[in-house]
This record gives structure tokens, C-alpha cells and sequence, in this order.
């Protein structure tokens, strides 16, 4: 197992994970951002690669000055997604169901009435519930309404920007939603089941996993994931293991190796990304790189 990272309502691809996590409390004055040097003997100059909490909470953001000279030292910074407008817009839209159907219609009245309930708890509109897919609908569940939209991965892009970075996206919008949409309705169904069934516990899951995050230990994050995906059904995790981390770490690993060949590059991922023997840094390490942990 592997530790993930939750997302604001913004994002998709780490909405999902503070139903898959009860994480242990931690001091915020511990913060200390996942941060690994990227070197290799044929290099000129380091890289770097950070593990972000999609997150607006101010404990998290305030992770950025650490980040900053970083970002000054690279020539590329590549992020998951590019949250530019016309990404957000091709997000929005595939979150929809066809005109001719409804949320309602797919879970039953009992199942929507409970949704509805649990819904107006976080200040959200059933009625824009219903015209979600039920991935969508188990997303916008998971977290409560950004703020802001300032989330840490939003503040590192806007950072690079800033100082004339060429910001890069590691996925195209088409392949992050293509893992939600290849997930069988039935599937579907059952993620939404579990995040109706415990919406009531999600806030103080919330907190736990930003405290954990904070504590910038791995470790520690896939220590409780493990315990936590006890407690999930079977299909749940192996949707979450293969086609939410595993296949896409490929898809990145290769993605940024080409980057580093030609360039000097700060890489910004969700956090769950970088550990376990399919994680970013092992696989790294495997292609020639050597990666160390970075204090400043």
C-alpha cells in the first residue's frame, strides 16, 4: 500500500484519498515538506521532487517559501496537471451525466435522499449532486468547498509562473479523467456507498491526514494507510492501487526522465506518488538517478 494525499474540490485525481486514510496527529510546528534532490553523475546541475498535499489549509500553503529558491534554481517545473482554464472547464464538463440521466435515477431515491443529507452537512446543492457521475458525486464529497482554490500545488504553478518557469504538466486532463471514467459503474457505486456512509467522519479525517502530511515522514503516511485500507472493500483498493497510483507513476516516470535529461527541473506530485517499491523515488533510482532526501 501507499500513502495518498487528499485534494480540495478543485482537483480530481487526490479527492478521493481522506476516505482511504485515518492518519495520526502530528505538531504542525513539525512541518517539514517532502522534498528529494535529483542528481546524476552526466548531470550539469540537481532536480528536485516534491510531494504536495493538494491542499488550501494555511499549515500546508505555508510550505511554499521552502520551495521557492528551488523553484528559482530550476528551468522547468512540472505539476500533474496544468490548472489552467481550459483544463478546469474539460474537468467540469466530464463530471457530468448525459442530459438524460441523474444521480437520482442510478441510486435510487433512499440512496439519494441519504446523499442529500449528508450533502446539505457541507453546505452542498443536492440538486447539483444530481447531475454528477457518481465518481464526480464521491469527489465532491470527499472534501469540503475550497475557498480559495489556492491549493499547495496551485501556489508552486503560480510561483513558476512568476519568475518566467516553463510549467509543464505530467498528464493531460483526457488521461487523469480517463481513470475515473474507466471505473465500472458498479465501482462507481460502491466508492459513492462508502463516502455517503462516512461522511460524518471525513472532516476529522481531513485533519489527521494534514497533520500527517506535516510531519513530512512516508513512512509514517504509509504506515496508516495500510490500516485504513483494511477497513475498504477489496474492489476499492485495487482500483486505487493499479489504476490511481500504479499505472500512472508509469506514465510519469517516464515522463519525467525524459525531462531530466535536458533540463534542470523541480517536479511537484501528490505525495502518494513518491513512496512504495512503484513509487516515483524507487523509480527514479532504478533508471541511474540518485535521489536523497533535501533539507535545505
Amino acid at each position: 500500500m501507499r500513502c495518498a494525499i487528499a485534494k480540495p474540490r478543485a482537483g480530481l485525481m487526490a479527492t478521493l484519498f481522506a476516505l482511504l486514510l485515518a492518519l495520526g496527529l502530528a505538531s504542525p510546528a513539525a512541518a517539514d515538506g517532502l522534498v528529494y534532490r535529483i542528481s546524476r553523475a552526466d548531470l550539469a546541475v540537481p532536480s528536485y521532487l516534491i510531494g504536495t498535499m493538494h491542499s488550501e489549509d494555511p499549515r500546508v500553503t505555508g510550505l511554499l517559501p521552502q520551495f521557492v529558491p528551488l523553484i528559482e534554481e530550476v528551468e522547468v517545473v512540472a505539476v500533474e496537471l496544468l490548472p489552467d482554464a481550459v483544463t478546469m472547464l474539460a474537468v467540469g464538463a466530464a463530471t457530468l451525466l448525459p442530459q438524460d440521466q441523474s444521480l437520482r435515477g442510478l441510486i435510487g431515491p433512499k440512496q439519494f435522499g441519504a446523499l442529500a443529507d449528508a450533502a446539505s452537512a457541507l453546505g452542498l446543492d443536492s440538486e447539483v449532486l444530481n447531475r454528477l457521475k457518481p465518481w464526480a458525486a464521491a469527489a465532491v464529497m470527499g472534501m469540503p468547498a475550497a475557498e480559495t482554490g489556492r491549493f499547495l500545488d496551485m501556489e508552486i504553478y503560480l510561483a513558476a509562473l512568476e519568475r518566467q518557469r516553463r510549467v509543464v504538466g505530467l498528464e493531460s486532463a483526457a488521461e487523469q479523467l480517463a481513470v475515473f471514467e474507466g471505473m465500472p459503474t458498479g465501482l462507481q457505486l460502491t466508492l459513492l456507498d462508502e463516502m455517503i456512509k462516512n461522511a460524518e467522519q471525513l472532516p476529522g479525517l481531513l485533519e489527521d491526514l494534514t497533520s500527517a502530511y506535516l510531519r513530512g515522514d512516508l513512512a509514517v503516511l504509509d504506515e496508516v494507510a495500510r490500516a485504513q485500507y483494511a477497513q475498504m472493500p477489496a474492489a476499492v483498493i485495487r482500483w486505487f492501487d493499479e489504476a490511481l497510483i500504479d499505472e500512472r507513476n508509469v506514465r510519469m516516470l517516464a515522463r519525467i526522465s525524459e525531462l531530466l535529461q535536458a533540463n534542470a527541473v523541480l517536479i511537484a506530485v501528490g505525495a502518494m506518488h513518491l513512496g512504495g517499491e512503484s513509487g516515483l523515488v524507487v523509480g527514479l533510482r532504478g533508471r541511474g538517478f540518485r535521489v536523497e532526501r533535501w533539507r535545505g
